[in-house]
C-alpha cells in the first residue's frame, strides 16, 4: 500500500506529540520516584541487587543508564524527571513502529489501524511517560509474540534468537510476565485443539527457550556478580501469590475494575473516561475471526492465537484480587491487535459498496473524540484523581512544597548543604526523597522521639499526623496525596530572610 509510509509518518507525529512534551511537569508518583532512587543506586554503584518489594526486575534500570551516560549525568543527583521518562517514552514509541512486524500475519490495513490506535489510546499513552516497567513489559511481550510468529512462519533461528531474548526480558522486566507466558501457552493449546494439528518448530524453540534463560539470567545476577538474583526472582513469587489473592495488599478492587476503565469510567462529577473504541472494534474483530471472515491477509491461526491470548489475559487480571490501573496496558494492548483486525475486516466486509466504506469513515469521528481525550489525560488531567489512570498520586501542591524549600535553600548560607529532617512513615514520605536527592544532608526517622535535636536542623518535614510543632520555627501545610498532608518547619531566621525577599 503506497499510501502506508505516510499514515504512518502522521500517526508517529500524532504519537509523539502525546508521549514527549511536558514530560517534568507532572508531579513523580511515588512508585516513579522509587524507581528512580533505585537506578541511582546502579548509576553511582554499578551495581544491581534484587528487591521483590515493589522493585520488580532489572530491565528499566540498566536501560536508562544510556540516558544518564547522554547527558552527562553521574550521580543522582544529577539526573532529572526528563532522564527517566524519556524511557518509557522510547519504548511507547517503538511499541508502535514494531507494528509492522505482525504485516505478513495480520495485513497492512490492521496494522496501520493497530498503529493509530496504540497511539491515541489513552491509557498508552499516560504510562508512556511513566517511569514504571509497564510499557516495557507490553513492548516486549509484543514482540516475543511478532518475533515468534516470524520464527514459526519461516522456521527462522534468528527470529527464534529474537523471541527467546525478548520472552527473557519480559521477566528480566515485571514478574508478570508468566501471566503472559501461561495465556500464550492457554491460546496455543486452544489452537492446536482446534485445527487438530500443531507444527512444533523444536529446535528453534531450543534456541529461544536458551536464549531467554540466558538474558534473564545475565540482568537478574547483574551480570554475574550476584548469582544469588536469579533464585531470589524465583522464590519472590511466594509473595507475588499471596499479593495477587488480596493478602497484604491495599490493592484489592474487584473483579470488574478494569472492565469499567475499558468502557465507561467517570468519578467525582470529571470527564467520561473509556477505551471503547478499542473494545467495541476488538469484539467486532473476534467476531469475524470466529465467523472465519477475515481478510485474506490475515492469517486466521495468528488471529485466533491473538484472540484466545487476549481473552484469557483479560480473564485473568480481572480474576486476580490484586489490581492497579496500569496492569490494564498488557491485555490493552491485544484488545488494540483484535481491534486493528476488526477495522480491517469492517472494510473488506464492504469492498463493494462505497456507501457503507463511507460510514465506516466515519469511525475517525469516534477516533478523534478518543485523541482528545488522550491529550486531556496525559497533560490537563495528568494528575487529577477524576482521572482512572491516576492512582494514589502525588498531588500538585506537593510541587509547592518542593519550591517552598527551593526558596529557603537560595536564602540560606549553607545553600543545598542546608541540614533537613523528614520524620515520616515511609509511605508519606515519597516521592519527597527524590526531590530531595540534591540536598546531602537529609536524614530520615519514623519515630518522632528518635530525632536528634543537636545540631539544630533548618527545615523539618513531617507528616501532619504527628503534629509535630517546634518552637522556633513557621510551619506551613502541603499536599502530599488526597488523603495525606505533609508539615514544613522553617526555621524562623530562614523565614524571616525568605521575607525580605519578598518586600
Amino acid at each position: 500500500m503506497k499510501w502506508m509510509p505516510l499514515l504512518f509518518l502522521l500517526v508517529g507525529v500524532v504519537a509523539i506529540g502525546l508521549r514527549l512534551p511536558q514530560l517534568a511537569d507532572r508531579p513523580m508518583h511515588h512508585d516513579e520516584a522509587n524507581q528512580a532512587y533505585r537506578f541511582g543506586i546502579l548509576l553511582e554503584e554499578g551495581t544491581y541487587a534484587y528487591d521483590a518489594d515493589d522493585h520488580h526486575g532489572p530491565t528499566l534500570y540498566y536501560l536508562t543508564l544510556p540516558v544518564a551516560w547522554l547527558t552527562g549525568a553521574e550521580t543522582f543527583a544529577e539526573t532529572s524527571e526528563i532522564t527517566y521518562r524519556i524511557v518509557p517514552v522510547l519504548f511507547g514509541m517503538l511499541l508502535i513502529l514494531c507494528t509492522p512486524l505482525l504485516r505478513s500475519g495480520i495485513g497492512s490495513f490492521a496494522v496501520i489501524a493497530a498503529v493509530l490506535l496504540t497511539a491515541i489510546s489513552p491509557a498508552m499513552a499516560y504510562y508512556s511517560r511513566f517511569y514504571i516497567q509497564e510499557i516495557l513489559i507490553v513492548f516486549f511481550t509484543f514482540l516475543t509474540i511478532a518475533a515468534g510468529w516470524k520464527a514459526w512462519r519461516g522456521d527462522s533461528r534468528s527470529w527464534a534468537v529474537v523471541c527467546g531474548l525478548s520472552a527473557g526480558l519480559m521477566f528480566a522486566t515485571k514478574e508478570t510476565a508468566v501471566i503472559a507466558y501461561a495465556a500464550m501457552a492457554g491460546s496455543l493449546l486452544v489452537c492446536g485443539l482446534m485445527e487438530r494439528k500443531i507444527r512444533i518448530p523444536l529446535k528453534s524453540l531450543l534456541v529461544a527457550a536458551g536464549c531467554a534463560v540466558a538474558i534473564a539470567f545475565l540482568l537478574f545476577s547483574s551480570f554475574l556478580a550476584d548469582l544469588d538474583g536469579p533464585l531470589e526472582s524465583i522464590m519472590a513469587f511466594k509473595g507475588y501469590l499471596a499479593r495477587g489473592t488480596g493478602v497484604d495488599t491495599d490493592h484489592v478492587h474487584p473483579w470488574n475494575f478494569y472492565l469499567k476503565m475499558l468502557t465507561w469510567y467517570r468519578f467525582d462529577g470529571g470527564l467520561v473516561w473509556s477505551e471503547g473504541l478499542v473494545c467495541g472494534l476488538g469484539l467486532v474483530g473476534c467476531t469475524f475471526i470466529i465467523r472465519k471472515k477475515i481478510p485474506t491477509a490475515c492469517n486466521l491461526g495468528l488471529a485466533r492465537f491473538l484472540m484466545f491470548y487476549t481473552l484469557l489475559l483479560t480473564l485473568t487480571y480481572s480474576t486476580i484480587s490484586y489490581k492497579t490501573p496500569w496492569c490494564i496496558l498488557s491485555f490493552l494492548h491485544g484488545w488494540i491487535l483484535l481491534a486493528g483486525i476488526g477495522v480491517a475486516s469492517l472494510f473488506d466486509a464492504t469492498k463493494r459498496s462505497k456507501i457503507l466504506r463511507l460510514l465506516l469513515a466515519l469511525l475517525l469521528i469516534p477516533a478523534f473524540g478518543t485523541y482528545r481525550l488522550a491529550h486531556r489525560t496525559v497533560f490537563r488531567f495528568a494528575a487529577d484523581p477524576r482521572n482512572p489512570y491516576v492512582y494514589a498520586h502525588t498531588t500538585p501542591d506537593f510541587m509547592n512544597l518542593v519550591r517552598r524549600i527551593g526558596e529557603i535553600e537560595a536564602v540560606s548560607p549553607k545553600g543545598k548543604e542546608m541540614y533537613l529532617q523528614v520524620v515520616a512513615d515511609p509511605k508519606q514520605t515519597w516521592p519527597l526523597p527524590f526531590y530531595l536527592r540534591e540536598f546531602p544532608n537529609t536524614g530520615y526517622w519514623v519515630d518522632a522521639s528518635a530525632v536528634p535535636t543537636r545540631p539544630q536542623p533548618d527545615i523539618i518535614i513531617s507528616s501532619a499526623d504527628l503534629k509535630i510543632e517546634p518552637d522556633g520555627y513557621l510551619t506551613e501545610y502541603y499536599g502530599l496525596r488526597t488523603d495525606a498532608l505533609l508539615a514544613i518547619h522553617i526555621r524562623s531566621d530562614l523565614w524571616e530572610r525568605f521575607i525580605e525577599t519578598r518586600k
